[in-house]
């Protein structure tokens, strides 16, 4: 019983690994457009700072604004009855902005999953077998002596 136990204790701590790893590349993204938000394009007063924004709320509405300001352009160039250009707001496309307002998203919300991947990591070591303590210590060894 004990190695059966032992077996999806380091399952469970290998998941928690990799979702450590999944945040850590969040916490330091690639970001493609300026993230200096505006809801007039090319205005410089009243801009948002993508990087700096924590709401939420705020961020899925610049997306909104950005999706129905495309959608309406392709629509208004249907109905003209031409080809119209790539839609771009600021000089970026819409799939940028959202790819940068997404990114910042997940940085909002990584406190409160670090949080919780610190409980289930202190919930796992509580539970570890002295005898897979010792093995994953012999592991970390052999892996620091290279």
């Amino acid at each position: 019983m004990a190695k059966k136990t032992d077996q999806k204790t380091l399952d469970l701590i290998k998941e928690v690994k990799r979702r450590k790893e999944e945040i850590s590349k969040i916490e330091k993204p690639n970001w493609i457009t300026n993230c200096s938000f505006g809801y007039i394009e090319g205005n410089v007063a009243g801009r948002t700072n993508i990087h700096v924004e924590a709401s939420v709320k705020n961020l899925i509405g610049m997306a909104a604004f950005l999706m129905d300001k495309e959608r309406t352009y392709a629509t208004a160039a249907a109905a003209m009855e031409v080809d119209a250009p790539l839609f771009t707001w600021d000089g970026f496309s819409v799939s940028d902005w959202v790819a940068d307002i997404k990114a910042r998203i997940n940085k909002v919300q990584i406190a409160s999953k670090k949080k919780s991947l610190e409980t289930l990591e202190g919930r796992l070591n509580a539970i570890i077998s002295p005898e897979l303590r010792a093995e994953l210590e012999l592991e970390a060894i052999a892996g620091e002596l290279g």
